[in-house]
């Protein structure tokens, strides 16, 4: 029988071997310089007693935002392409807006209708967009973190389903510069859950 408590991997993590991929923002994809494997927490429960409480564990996972920067084209392509997809959530102008977003989404195009067939669907996001329809749920867009190994080989992914973004930072320009400062911009992204794959 094999020894499974020793480890079979001897190279460390670094921080610089990944790629992100958006389905829905690919020249953000192509730029993106920062990102992160977002924390995520299990709730807690306090049980009191005549001595010390008692601590039980809860039944909801919070998971932390996914935070990247991203440098900025001269052109802004990648920064108005986030800045369209939020805006067009928030529709702060007019309701053609959010017919646009709704257009140009990536989305959960598969109808609900299909849990169960070979969509891409699962089971858990249905039920949690059931109260919406699949026209809506071109707001949502799905991601992939992808880590590669010491040799440049993908290894691990990380999908982040249903996400969205909440935040987009602000470009400050100035006169008072003396060398030449490429923009760099962050974003911030809300999501129903990530989960871990092997690359194979």
């Amino acid at each position: 029988m094999a020894d499974t408590s020793q480890p079979t991997v001897f190279d460390y993590a670094t921080s610089t071997q990944w790629r992100l991929a958006f389905n829905r923002v690919p020249k953000t994809t192509w730029f993106c310089t920062t990102a992160n494997i977002p924390g995520v927490t299990l709730g807690e429960a306090q049980y009191p007693t005549p001595m010390s409480d008692m601590f039980i564990a809860g039944d909801k996972l919070t998971f932390d935002t996914l935070n990247i920067t991203f440098i900025v084209d001269e052109e802004l392509q990648n920064y108005r392409e986030l800045w369209e997809w939020l805006t067009g959530i928030g529709s702060p102008v007019k309701h053609t807006q959010w017919s646009d977003v709704l257009s140009k989404g990536d989305g959960l195009t598969t109808t609900f209708s299909a849990i169960g067939t070979d969509d891409q669907l699962d089971s858990r996001t249905a039920s949690v967009m059931q109260s919406g329809t699949s026209t809506e749920s071109n707001l949502y867009s799905d991601s992939t973190l992808i880590v590669y190994n010491s040799k440049n080989i993908p290894k691990v992914e990380v999908k982040f389903k249903n996400m969205f973004p909440t935040s987009l930072s602000s470009l400050d320009y100035s006169q008072e510069s003396t060398d030449v400062e490429y923009f760099k911009a962050s974003a911030s992204f809300r999501y129903l859950y990530y989960e871990f794959g092997t690359v194979t």
